[in-house]
């Protein structure tokens, strides 16, 4: 019989605090998603609304903390009831909604209003509450544009408007607060979060850092080296840049600091690497379903295109950090500090198993969603087969309650998204808006790519990076496809923007929470992370001019294998203007030289990559022999020469 009068868990927590009210409707969230995957056939607004109720609800009790009177407390829980009235009402209303009425024709009944304005002003509290003020005041602006717009004279004005039809669409149907974004956070991205919850219960995280402090830690800048791996392959699985820094960063960032690195520097690259875990497969995060949604394409097509992409952002990092620490002379880690690579594949590699199995099945083109909870079950047998990763009963309940509360920050903007993209759709703004980009770029596609990144970026500055690419993806993708740019490769272009602005000032949550660790300057640790990222932002172009990138079957192997060579290339010269080294230490005219190079390098045409790939390696050659020489070395760089 379980005990529930406070006594500890095998490995911490009671079972008594799973009786609080929070962890008891996260543990109810769970299980209603359980019953969804084993019972499919349930109405999928059923699923949507109930969806959306529960975070909504979660979200209100996970701050109920903020409220310091029993007044306000009382009326916190009041909300998180009332925020599972409306689920209620959908399911027991189902057939009226979907089969007895006609949307758009037939009249709202009373209750229809109620609960529907109900739950969109809780939904826009409970995303003012957990994600900021940002995506609330754009969500309000939106509706204010859907009433606004028959009084809005000109070409930005629109006809749709009216109460009961915004109700209608945004709660009656699977257009606004249930449409695609929630469906994709309902059906897809849930099991996926369970399942990296039950892996990490099962030590799944800290056998993916003990691995890359084993592989890197003894090398040059090895800390920094393992921050970079451990962040690319936990972010793979968790799919959330802050999420990522958090579990990631409170080991790797001290031991930064203890070999030498600068705490802005430290914080900088435990940033940007968990950003880039979003765009690492197999997971890659909420946004990357929601592409390969609107693009009606399977999955395993936007996990292969991702591979390429993925390897350079990660291959340009490393090369920043090896020459930061090179340039500040900073060793490797004590080798009794350091984890056994030997000790931890005996210890806990059998946990890499479900890892696999989870690659092969989303690449192999299965059923996304049940290839995660496979993932999660075969993750529960693999770590109760060995002492050293085995979890107990109270553990695995409470995997159930970080799942459930770890999906509040994708539910939530899915939710709020929804409710955009219905606005957009109903009014003609997408297509008000590609034309207003089309025309402002003149047509011309390079013009285009620049705003749209910009676009992509401020988007991205007051929104979670899911509803920032979802906006994008309405709002511009359109404008880029007009102008010749494949459906995948624009799409690709604006998923890798939403991502980067999480390190992207003045709004970088992933940098201000790895400098909160370091406890580095938030605002300067925010623009060193910019820096450190700048070759992730060559990518999105490199994507547009060499398409091969992506692996599509349209494209030619030897386009691939080029224009990875090319962009590889020219990140070798980011990497050496951004730390102000190659084999010793750059002006600030090498450093120009060097970024022009490095953007040169990734244009087409093979003249153009035999230039600048000479223009790297003749410099580099003779820094290298310099270096070698201890009186060579010991001259600062001149500046590159004009007659060179």
């Amino acid at each position: 019989m379980v005990d529930t009068d406070g006594v500890s868990g095998p490995a911490g927590g009671r079972w008594r605090d799973l009786l609080a009210p929070a962890p008891l409707l996260a543990l109810a969230w769970s299980a209603f998603q359980i019953a969804l995957f084993i019972w499919p056939t349930i109405s999928t607004i059923i699923q949507r609304a109930g969806h959306v109720s529960f975070g909504v609800a979660l979200a209100l009790l996970l701050t109920h903390d903020r409220f310091r009177t029993s007044i306000t407390r009382a009326l916190n829980y009041v909300m998180a009831l009332l925020a599972l009235a409306p689920a209620v009402y959908i399911a027991l209303s189902v057939e009226r909604i979907m089969n007895g009425r006609i949307s758009g024709l037939d009249p709202l009944v009373p209750a229809d209003y109620v609960f529907g304005v109900c739950l969109l002003i809780l939904v826009a509290e409970a995303s003012r509450r957990t994600l900021g003020l940002g995506i609330t005041l754009l969500a309000a602006l939106f509706v204010a544009y859907h009433f606004a717009g028959p009084y809005i004279p000109g070409a930005m004005g629109h006809r749709f408007g009216g109460f009961d039809q915004f109700v209608d669409i945004q709660f009656l149907t699977l257009q606004g607060l249930f449409g695609v974004p929630t469906g994709v956070s309902t059906e897809v991205v849930f099991y996926f979060i369970l399942f990296a919850a039950v892996y990490d219960v099962f030590g799944g995280g800290r056998m993916i850092i003990d691995l890359a402090m084993s592989i890197t830690g003894r090398r040059v800048g090895g800390p920094a080296k393992a921050a970079v791996i451990a962040s690319g392959m936990m972010g793979s699985v968790s799919g959330s840049a802050v999420a990522n820094v958090m579990s990631t960063g409170i080991f790797t960032i001290p031991l930064m600091r203890r070999v030498g690195y600068d705490p802005r520097f430290a914080a900088s690259a435990e940033a940007v690497a968990s950003t880039g875990g979003q765009l690492v497969p197999p997971v890659m995060g909420a946004a990357a379903f929601v592409m390969a949604d609107l693009l009606q394409t399977p999955y395993s097509q936007i996990v292969i295109a991702a591979i390429l992409p993925s390897i350079l952002f990660y291959s340009a990092l490393l090369i920043v950090v090896h020459l930061q620490a090179r340039k500040d002379s900073l060793g490797s880690i004590d080798v009794s500090a350091l984890p056994r690579l030997g000790a931890t594949l005996r210890e806990r590699g059998h946990m890499l198993i479900p890892l696999l199995w989870l690659c092969y099945r989303v690449v192999a083109g299965y059923p996304v969603d049940q290839t995660a909870v496979e993932a999660a079950i075969l993750s529960v047998f693999c770590g109760m087969a060995r002492r050293s990763t085995r979890a107990g009963p109270l553990q695995l309940m409470q995997s159930l309650v970080a799942a459930a509360e770890r999906t509040i920050n994708v539910a939530l903007p899915c939710a709020v998204a929804g409710i955009l993209v219905a606005v957009i759709a109903y009014s003609g703004l997408g297509t008000k808006f590609t034309t207003l980009m089309v025309f402002l770029s003149g047509g011309w596609l390079p013009a285009m790519l620049v705003l749209a990144a910009l676009g992509a970026l401020i988007l991205g500055c007051g929104m979670p990076t899911t509803s920032a690419y979802i906006m994008a993806a309405v709002l511009i993708a359109p404008a880029l496809i007009l102008l010749g740019v494949e459906p995948l490769v624009a799409h690709f272009f604006l998923f890798y923007f939403a991502i980067l602005s999480m390190v992207t000032p003045p709004v970088a949550l992933a940098s201000y929470a790895a400098a909160a660790i370091a406890e580095a300057p938030a605002g300067a640790t925010g623009w060193k992370a910019f820096g450190m990222a700048m070759p992730g932002f060559i990518i999105p172009f490199a994507i547009v001019i060499h398409p091969g990138l992506l692996l599509t079957d349209a494209i030619s192997i030897g386009d691939s294998i080029w224009g990875f060579f090319n962009v590889f290339t020219g990140f070798v010269a980011l990497g050496a203007a951004i730390t102000g080294f190659l084999f010793r230490d750059l002006n600030t005219r090498w450093r120009a030289y060097f970024v022009l190079v490095g953007v040169i390098n990734v244009l087409p045409g093979i003249w153009v990559s035999l230039i600048s790939f000479t223009a790297l390696a003749v410099p580099a050659v003779i820094f290298w022999r310099g270096a070698r020489d201890p009186v060579a070395a010991a001259a600062p760089a001149s500046a590159p020469r004009v007659d060179s």
